[in-house]
């Protein structure tokens, strides 16, 4: 089966479906543990915070220093997850999702079962759209705020692949002899409790 003709939105969709695929295949049977799990120190985590909705966040800056701090599957997961609630509502919904709207999962099965609800929007407007929906102009969450759909679809697609790759390299590490750092330190406590 050749690739000729293949129009972009097939082209996608194969990405899309496939890194997917992948990915739920890989975070089959995940652990609380390994979705803590931090293999260095200092690592970006999913971590109590009483200051966001649901009692938990993630770190995450824009520009992270350099080098950016090492995340756990935990927070790749969840970016991922935030990622395609984000870019979604502002380029097709009512535009109003902020990150701190949205409930931070803080388990394994949760964070899994978040994620790939995330998908089923992108997935059906993908099934619907030719390559002249993938042209048209929407407006993003980020400075930019204005990108194409398809451009939109081909950051959630990037970023699935790469950090579905990250999450299987650090399940393959993880089954390996290995240190934890973890240190369950909370974002934010309620200061007025000390």
């Amino acid at each position: 089966m050749g690739d000729e003709g293949l129009s972009g939105v097939s082209v996608l969709i194969r990405l899309w479906e496939q890194s997917g695929r992948r990915l739920r295949e890989r975070c089959r049977g995940l652990t609380d543990e390994e979705f803590f799990w931090e293999p260095v120190a200092d690592c970006w985590n999913i971590r109590p915070d009483e200051q966001h909705v649901g009692g938990w966040s993630y770190e995450y800056e824009f520009a992270p220093a350099d080098p950016a701090p090492l995340t756990t599957i935990g927070w790749r997961l969840v970016h991922l997850n935030a990622g395609n609630r984000l870019y979604w509502n502002h380029a097709f919904g009512d535009a109003t999702l902020t990150f701190p709207d949205l409930v931070v999962p803080h388990t394994a099965e949760t964070a899994v079962a978040e994620w790939r609800e995330s998908r089923i929007p992108i997935t059906a407007w993908l099934a619907d759209a030719s390559d002249g929906d993938l042209a048209e102009p929407r407006p993003s969450h980020l400075p930019e705020r204005r990108m194409s759909a398809g451009d939109q679809v081909r950051t959630l697609v990037e970023e699935q692949i790469h950090h579905g790759a990250e999450i299987a390299l650090l399940r393959d590490l993880f089954a390996r002899p290995h240190e934890d750092y973890h240190e369950g330190r909370p974002l934010h406590t309620d200061s007025s409790a000390v």
